[in-house]
């Protein structure tokens, strides 16, 4: 097109024609659509597109009223000269990367790509040259790395994070190839794997531990709504990472980067209003402002169709009437249905204040791009969580606050090459998304890990306890798993156990005993709602019955409270050996409200050490039908209030060893159909009546006394033979 004979004047020419038509061209019918003049946020004029097109580019200014560098050399220039200018005006930028511990002049910046967005790690590649072929790779692994954009000599953005990759490419005559990844210091949470419980912490204190365990000290918490502590909160076998931001995400929080010249500060936040205020951009679709000011050169905002609503339902037995439902509804639907639902149960709450905010941090994340859009600049200081301001567009109501939410930054410094062509020149190109600025931004739901299947657990409790329990029986578990557990009363959360009845003051109570091995199961799969299904017998935890010898036996064993006691129901099953068995280790109470029956086909033997006592309320009966003996080696006492009646059929004996003594109160009378015989053999037998006795001594003495002795009959022989 030009050619090198040609004079200066004409050169002049023809470059102000060509840049005119290159203008008028980019900008295609931004001038018959006669766009505003840009203005400032003031209101001050900037430049009208028209004078863009037409009028002397040296003459540009900037907001601030700078010169914008003139786009196009003097005359004298050759024809290369005029492609650097068209092709990459001097934008002022300039790349910089340097490495803790290396020299600052090691590497030079060929190109890199940033990749940011809230609630995720940035990734930082650069492309670098060096001209030492052996920068070896301890110097620069897993070391600080700052990549710094320069625009006009002064610090525009500044990225510090840690080298996460290293590679040594291509090596050429004076200059080798590198490139390297660098990712913000929070990324070495992906690296780390854990499974363990938190109890009675806040999300932030769960958080703050985390990140530093993992080195990350330069963390803030810019927060509005309360985040009550978490009962029981596990982290189940997954990476740190991933836990901070599906707790983030439950919570309603999302987190960003600032980076400084004091290096990065993570910042978690839950409200819009605590964002702070980023750069004022004009929006400039022209060529030759975007080459020589940070503007806006596409915007574009959109609205989607999204839930509308969210509800949550959950239960907790504590409260088994608690309704537990909890909704949200979009404020901002742009003209669409409202009864798009979005229904989850369960919610992952046990309260009124947890249900309502979780139903409105799903609502946000389900919807936070229902209102976006996304656009094009130049310009390294955006950043999730800054607010961006636009002016100049022609829709009015786009010049205003907008809230970038993710930014891709691609840079290029080809003259870093030695053998690199002259005519390119230092470039940033940026896309980014955003959200009006008033709306908070949340992290949609993320899946939380399920336990597959049950596990097993000790159970534990306070030193020098047996048995540990609340008002619900619920025991605390050591999971095998859990590596920062202590087997002791903070081992678990209090877990309910499932029993094989259970109903309103009755049903089957069987507390699990500290050392017992249980199986657990998990509701939903939810590492965070245990429950207790069973028992299991281990190696040092063996049955009450040897096994396999005693194979048929099933029996119900308790152990004495800190006793070696124990109370035992026990069945035997093998065959002609059948038998049940009760052994109480101390008392033993039964209550039969109506009738018992008990029948013995065979014999019954019972055995009482101390005493017996039986207290019948009506009649009682015994029938033996064969013999009955009662032996008491004591006293034997008979009481009847009643009557006491006798039917011997047999012959009836008594033997008395020692006196006997019968006191009638009133009249005694002794029927007999036979003889009766009273026989004294070695002492004599007194008859005794008021003042009247007879005597009969065994040496034949009668001795009659009285006060009158009157013998009557039809014949008294006193003396027959004397």
């Amino acid at each position: 097109m030009f050619s090198e004979d040609n004079s200066k004047k004409d050169l002049s020419t023809d470059i102000t024609k060509t840049i005119k038509d290159i203008a008028k061209d980019r900008l295609n019918t931004a001038v018959e659509k006669h766009i505003p003049p840009l203005k400032s946020p003031v209101g001050n004029s900037i430049l009208p597109v028209t004078t863009i097109v037409g009028s002397s580019l040296s003459s540009l200014k900037t907001p601030a009223g700078n010169s914008i560098p003139t786009l196009v050399a003097t005359a004298g220039q050759n024809a290369p000269s005029l492609a650097a200018a068209m092709g990459a005006a001097p934008s002022g930028l300039k790349f910089t990367l340097t490495v803790q511990g290396l020299p600052p002049e090691t590497f030079a910046v060929t190109d890199f790509s940033l990749t940011e967005s809230f609630s995720s790690p940035y990734l930082l590649e650069v492309g670098l040259v060096s001209e030492d072929p052996a920068v070896s790779f301890e110097s620069v692994l897993d070391n600080n790395a700052t990549l710094s954009v320069l625009r006009d000599g002064n610090p525009e953005r500044t990225v510090t994070g840690i080298v996460a990759a290293f590679e040594q490419g291509d090596t050429g005559l004076h200059q080798t190839r590198y490139t390297l990844s660098v990712r913000p210091a929070m990324w070495r949470t992906s690296l780390r794997r854990n499974s363990r419980i938190f109890q009675q912490q806040t999300p932030e204190t769960i958080i703050t531990t985390l990140l530093r365990e993992n080195g990350v000290i330069n963390v803030a918490f810019s927060l509005r709504h309360a985040h009550p502590a978490r009962e029981f909160c596990v982290q189940y076998q997954e990476n740190d990472l991933d836990f901070i931001s599906r707790l983030s995400a439950e919570e309603g929080m999302y987190y960003y980067f600032e980076s400084g010249e004091g290096g990065e500060t993570l910042i978690f936040a839950d409200d819009a209003g605590t964002l702070p205020s980023g750069p004022e951009l004009p929006w400039s679709p022209a060529l030759e402002v975007q080459n020589t000011m940070p503007c806006v050169s596409q915007f574009r905002r959109s609205v989607r169709v999204r839930p509308a609503m969210v509800e949550l339902k959950d239960y907790t037995f504590k409260n088994p009437r608690w309704p537990g439902s909890f909704s949200e509804k979009a404020g901002e639907l742009h003209n669409q249905r409202p009864d798009y639902e979005y229904y989850d149960f369960p919610g992952r709450f046990k309260d009124e204040q947890h249900g309502k905010d979780f139903a409105r941090y799903q609502l946000d994340g389900l919807r936070n791009d229902a209102d976006a859009g996304d656009g094009e600049s130049n310009d390294a200081r955006l950043t999730p969580g800054l607010l961006m301001t636009l002016f100049n567009h022609p829709r009015p109501d786009l010049n205003t606050r907008w809230q970038v939410t993710s930014v891709s930054h691609h840079g290029r410094q080809p003259q870093a090459m030695k053998h690199a062509d002259g005519e390119q020149g230092t470039d940033l190109s940026t896309q980014f998304s955003f959200i009006p600025a008033h709306l908070t931004w949340r992290p949609a739901p993320l899946p939380k890990p399920r336990v597959d299947g049950s596990q097993t657990g000790v159970v534990v409790g306070p030193p020098g306890e047996e048995i540990y329990c609340d008002q619900f029986g619920r025991v605390r578990v050591q999971f095998p798993w859990d590596r920062y557990g202590q087997s002791n009363d903070q081992s678990s959360c209090w877990i309910r156990v499932s029993q094989p009845w259970a109903g309103q003051g009755w049903g089957v109570i069987a507390t699990p005993r500290i050392g017992q091995e249980v199986v657990v199961d998990f509701l939903h799969g939810d590492p965070d709602q245990p429950i207790i299904i069973g028992r299991t017998y281990h190696a040092s935890n063996l049955p009450s019955t040897g096994l396999p010898a005693a194979k048929t036996q099933m029996a119900f064993r308790s152990k004495t409270h800190k006793g070696e006691g124990f109370n035992e129901l026990k069945f035997e099953d093998a065959n002609g050996q059948e038998m049940l068995s009760m052994h109480a280790q101390k008392d033993m109470d039964t209550v039969v409200r109506n009738n018992r029956s008990t029948s013995v086909a065979v014999d019954h033997v019972e055995s009482v050490g101390q005493n017996q006592s039986i207290t019948v309320g009506n009649n009682r009966e015994l029938s033996v039908t064969g013999n009955q003996t009662t032996k008491v080696e004591k006293d034997y006492q008979q009481q009847v209030i009643g009557n006491y009646q006798q039917e011997v059929k047999g012959e009836k004996k008594e033997f008395i060893t020692g006196q006997r003594f019968t006191e009638v109160l009133a009249t005694e009378t002794l029927a007999v159909k036979g003889n009766v015989e009273i026989n004294s053999s070695e002492g004599g037998i007194t008859l005794t009546t008021g003042k009247a006795t007879i005597f009969l001594s065994n040496d034949g003495t009668i001795l009659l006394q009285g006060v009158y002795i009157r013998q009557v009959g039809d014949q008294i022989d006193l003396n027959p033979e004397g």
